[in-house]
């Protein structure tokens, strides 16, 4: 039986340092043991001397926390907005959560001053809780493919680091993002296309899952940039072994949230579960090295292009790189850019007055509804960049920003030891009128740096002077690596459709959301869109 557990040890190292180590072991066959040390002198000086204990923080104990979820309990049936607003109410803005089955403790946080001193000390190798059944896949069950290669996700310390520093050029350079803008917007404008005849012409209602529809939508929009290829997901004949990937990468975030977020038995015992997760793995890493073996020929039968893809760029560097980092860009650009997406629209179709002045600044940018979105037209959108900021304000698609701290750091007066999970709640912080005048209110003004016309005027006093309270891509090293990607979607996607539809909200009830990995909408989702005319 494979043995695969985690956990912090504190020890005294020799030259009279603590020195915490976070234990990856895998089984005794492979012998294989990969180790985080978080080593330095323990603080002596007078702030944290002051500091309260940590042990006096405020928390349940694990007894009591396992309780809120039973029937009845404080938390029963709660997302993680709930669980958190409910936490705070409770505890206060600091609180402790203990760790079970193996992980940390975990602090959260809702002050700003807190997320400062957290990232101000997280080194350059930041460690946040990765998704350990990925190193265990890659590392563990599958090193044939991926050669003790991990990726961004699960792969922590210098391993981390490494790998970061070779994809940075490829994915964070604005110029290799922006060469996918022609065809982003192919997409956006067959996503519109297939959107017209689901639309009774009676109603502006939609005869099919609108939600479903984006998620094809941001499938096929992140395989094009990962592994140059159109997956025809949009069409009524995909690609069958597309058609199987889109599946699988639905199962995968449903069995992560099980395996990696919720408490479970899998790193001691193997179960029915967790090995059909792990054939599920199996399957989206037999079908994504397929898509790449066929981009890679068809590549070598065309050397003279002028620019290279990513996918090619990515392969240039290392093939076991380019199979993880194409992997986890195809598992983790689906349901956070249709989520962001549709929660975006969502305020947007809830506000239609700010929809109208949106819709002036589109119409400036494509007149006509069937022409092309470049380059040089795309450059200047300040409302609708100002509406994508304030509805991923009001809702991001997680609760908070995650890290381990590497050092003794002092949080809201509290001593705080390295080997500590921090969450810091900048969700709660941005829907409150302390750091977000009318926080309540969907305001893209409070974004913009200038007046746009007479009726839209800057109010960028009435958000936060905090930088750390907004942060929805995360801060520093381990800021966000499909930030630009997933920006420059959702940007193509909103342009091509409110150009052509006037978007309202139906449901009498607000959007609601479920907690999988992230904050994924569910429920009652229904739009009405309205044509708005081909030319106006």
């Amino acid at each position: 039986m494979w043995k695969y557990y985690t956990k912090i040890i504190q020890r005294q190292s020799p030259g009279g340092q603590l020195c915490f180590v976070r234990d990856l072991s895998v089984c005794e066959k492979l012998n294989q043991q990969t180790q985080l040390e978080f080593v330095g002198t323990a603080r002596i000086d007078e702030k944290w001397q002051q500091a309260r204990p940590y042990g006096d923080m405020p928390g349940p104990s694990s007894l009591r926390m396992l309780s809120y979820f039973l029937p009845g309990g404080a938390l029963r049936n709660t997302n993680l907005i709930q669980m958190n607003r409910r936490m705070r109410e409770m505890y206060g803005d600091i609180y402790c959560i203990p760790g079970m089955m193996g992980k940390p403790n975990v602090v959260f946080t809702y002050n700003p001053e807190d997320f400062e001193v957290t990232y101000r000390n997280e080194g350059v190798w930041p460690i946040r809780i990765g998704l350990e059944s990925f190193d265990y896949y890659r590392k563990v069950h599958r090193p044939d493919v991926f050669k003790g290669v991990g990726g961004l996700v699960s792969d922590q310390g210098q391993a981390w680091g490494d790998f970061r520093s070779k994809v940075n050029p490829v994915l964070m350079k604005v110029q290799n993002v922006r060469q996918n803008l022609q065809q982003l917007d192919q997409i956006s404008k067959e996503f519109i296309d297939k959107l017209e005849t689901q639309r009774d012409p009676k109603t502006h209602t939609l005869r099919a899952d609108f939600h479903n529809e984006l998620k094809m939508w941001a499938f096929e929009s992140i395989s094009f940039v990962a592994l140059n290829t159109r997956m025809g997901l949009l069409t009524d004949q995909p690609d069958p072994n597309a058609d199987r990937l889109a599946k699988h990468m639905g199962d995968f975030f449903n069995y992560s949230f099980k395996y990696d977020v919720q408490p479970s038995i899998w790193p001691f015992y193997k179960t029915p579960g967790f090995k059909k997760f792990l054939k599920t793995y199996d399957d989206i890493t037999e079908i994504t090295t397929n898509y790449i073996e066929t981009a890679t020929k068809r590549f070598e039968s065309n050397e003279d292009r002028k620019t290279k893809c990513v996918l090619e760029q990515l392969l240039a560097l290392n093939k076991q790189v380019a199979v993880a980092m194409v992997m986890d860009m195809l598992m983790a650009g689906i349901d956070t850019t249709s989520s962001a997406f549709l929660t975006i629209l969502y305020h947007l179709a809830r506000n239609p007055a700010k929809q109208e002045k949106l819709r002036g600044e589109l119409l400036r940018i494509l007149p006509e509804s069937k022409g092309f979105l470049t380059d040089e037209s795309t450059k200047n959108m300040p409302y609708l960049r100002a509406c994508i900021k304030e509805g991923l304000r009001i809702t991001s698609i997680t609760p908070g920003n995650f890290r381990i701290t590497t050092k003794d750091l002092v949080l809201s007066g509290y001593q705080v030891p390295r080997g500590t999970g921090v969450l810091m709640g900048v969700l709660e912080l941005s829907n409150s009128d302390e750091y977000f005048a009318q926080s309540a209110d969907f305001m893209p003004e409070r974004w913009l740096k200038s007046d746009l016309a007479p009726d839209i005027r800057a109010c960028p006093e009435a958000r936060s002077r905090n930088p750390f309270v907004y942060l929805p891509f995360g801060f520093g090293p381990r800021t966000c690596i499909g930030k630009r990607i997933a920006e420059l979607e959702i940007e193509t996607l909103l342009v091509r459709l409110l150009r052509n539809y006037k978007v309202s909200w139906l449901p009498e009830t607000p959007l609601q959301y479920e907690s999988t990995i992230i904050l994924a909408p569910c429920g009652d989702i229904r739009f009405k869109l309205e044509p708005v005319g081909v030319s106006m």
